[in-house]
């Protein structure tokens, strides 16, 4: 890695191989600089071989929002949309943000390229705002209603910081599916944010009824659905559309991911069968000596070592120290494959999860001593 970007045999091998897909999946440990920018670059040089769509962890009306920044305005323009008063989302640090404008920067402007996939957590005041003028008489005291219990959950919020007081982690679904009643035939944009703002209240209303299974239960339906979306937007030319996607590694491994649940990464597996093509799968991780950025205070980004960061309880059996422990000067790009027939039986009660890496992904890509990615704050 370098200020001209990737190279070396490894990343010409990674390309070479994504070239040949009809999908290539990135599944991050999120916050390293690096990452970002290696995604950048692995889609300008796909650009070629077809690819015309990128698929991130964000929700769809706010990837839509920054494509449309960028366009107006490149980098600068995300930064400003990002950094607006009451605006948080994952994208708010510097080489996310660059990712993004250089994915839209490669691509026509008149060819929509960046699709949201994710449920909304932090921006419902941002798009019920967006709303606003455009509701309807027959929908307004449905609308007023969602708007009051919006407001009243902030200002419970102000008062106690606590996530559990958050609108959308704590809010009724049938606030918005109200509005949607009342409003029977509203505009693309207006239908897409709140279609997003009932199905993120869905989503977490089923994780307080019901824990983690429900919870991953939807939130992986609201997922694929909008990929479905995505394909049938992309299914008027001559030959299937070919994406990238790029999403925390839990979401982009193929067949069942890490907590059971058929994810993006075995939909898009299952897609490319039905064309007699394929996805590729690159699992990116920080190694020995990184640091990764994390949520902190006031709406900003603090470095962590990687070495200490265990996101998901796992310890010494958790990737980052499993597959990434590799003794090597630089960065490493390792082919999965091969290891395929010693992994078929046994090593389960090794680790379990690296067996599913195994199978689930076709190549990793370890960086040694990566940056966290810098706060836009």
């Amino acid at each position: 890695m370098s200020d001209r970007g990737p190279s070396g045999p490894g990343w010409d091998w990674l390309v070479k191989e994504a070239r040949a897909a009809r999908f290539t999946l990135i599944g991050e440990e999120h916050g390293v600089a690096e990452t970002a920018q290696f995604s950048a670059a692995l889609f300008a040089a796909l650009r070629e071989s077809g690819y015309s769509r990128v698929a991130v962890e964000l929700s769809p009306p706010i990837a839509t929002d920054i494509e449309a920044a960028a366009k107006r305005n490149g980098y600068q323009g995300i930064v400003d949309f990002l950094t607006a008063p009451n605006m948080f989302t994952f994208y708010n640090v510097r080489e996310e943000a660059q990712f993004a404008a250089d994915v839209v920067k490669s691509a026509p402007k008149n060819e929509r390229v960046l699709w949201g996939c994710d449920r909304e957590i932090f921006n419902d005041r941002y798009l019920i705002r967006k709303l606003e003028a455009k509701v309807p008489s027959s929908a307004r005291p449905a609308f007023t209603s969602l708007k009051e219990a919006n407001a009243k959950a902030w200002a419970l919020w102000e008062k106690d910081p606590n996530p559990d007081n958050m609108f959308i982690l704590a809010g009724d679904p049938a606030l918005v599916s109200a509005v949607r009643a009342a409003w029977p035939h509203p505009d693309a944009d207006s239908d897409a944010v709140l279609r997003t703002l009932e199905a993120s209240l869905a989503i977490e209303a089923a994780e307080r009824a019901g824990g983690m299974w429900p919870y991953m239960d939807r939130r992986t339906e609201w997922m694929r659905s909008n990929l479905a979306a995505l394909l049938r937007e992309s299914s008027g030319g001559k030959t299937p559309a070919k994406i990238m996607m790029k999403f925390g590694y839990i979401h982009m491994i193929r067949g069942a991911n890490y907590v059971n649940f058929f994810d993006l990464g075995a939909m898009a597996d299952e897609v490319a069968a039905l064309s007699g093509d394929h996805a590729f799968h690159i699992l990116v991780l920080p190694g020995p000596g990184s640091e990764q950025a994390v949520p902190g205070p006031n709406s900003n980004f603090v470095p962590v070592s990687s070495d200490d960061f265990d996101e998901f309880k796992a310890g010494d059996a958790r990737l980052t120290r499993v597959l990434a422990n590799v003794d090597a000067a630089g960065h490493e790009v390792i082919d999965l494959r091969p290891l395929r027939p010693l992994a078929m039986r046994g090593l389960d009660a090794w680790n379990p999860d690296v067996v599913k890496t195994i199978y689930g992904y076709d190549a990793v890509v370890i960086w040694k001593g990566a940056h966290a990615s810098a706060s836009l704050r």
